[in-house]
């Protein structure tokens, strides 16, 4: 298997069970929407990159010259998070629909709650409600998340691939010529 399909299921892997630690330590039940929430969504997005730099990594020291173009890198990263997203957006489906069919509900009262604390009226929030429970759907989510996915695995591979390219020697470079060499002048003549 090659060096982007193996980091492709890694990438995958740690999204999966940073999903499932932070369902168990209640980060989408009872605390969704809270600091630790967000900081623990932080923690993902930097792992997704450190994961993506082992990967581009990985499929330019398997080159026999180990060398890799930025465009190479660019391209392995983008298949390496296109892998991921694709396995990602599967667990989505199934953890939203088997494991936690309650998150929307749940992330409806952390929205609720700020929305209060921002003064917006019943009616304002019965709206928004309608409109915001759309997008809780679990195969809305899963397509968002897939998409989220490819968007920053293509920024990620863009900064990685600039960190890790090398390029190759050009081949059959040579010297220039060097500049020709002045006469050497006469010894003086002894009178």
């Amino acid at each position: 298997m090659s060096a982007k399909i193996t980091y492709g299921f890694v990438f995958a892997f740690v999204g999966i069970a940073l999903t499932l630690i932070g369902y168990l330590l209640g980060l989408q039940t009872d605390r969704a929407g809270s600091t630790l929430a967000s900081l623990f969504g932080w923690l993902g997005t930097i792992l997704s990159f450190f994961v993506l730099w082992l990967g581009v990594r990985a499929v330019r020291d398997e080159k026999p010259d180990q060398c890799l173009t930025f465009g190479q890198g660019v391209g392995a990263g983008v298949v390496i998070a296109l892998v991921g997203a694709v396995i990602g957006a599967v667990y989505t489906l199934i953890h939203l629909s088997f494991i936690n069919p309650d998150f929307a509900d749940h992330m409806m009262v952390a929205a609720q709650q700020k929305w209060e604390d921002a003064g917006m009226s019943a009616q304002q929030m019965e709206v928004a409600e309608r409109m915001t429970r759309v997008f809780f759907h679990p195969g809305i989510m899963a397509g968002m998340g897939f998409l989220g996915q490819i968007f920053f695995g293509t920024i990620f591979s863009l900064i990685v691939a600039a960190i890790v390219k090398r390029n190759p020697p050009a081949p059959n470079a040579t010297l220039p010529p060097p500049p020709p060499v002045p006469p050497a002048m006469p010894p003086p003549v002894a009178q």
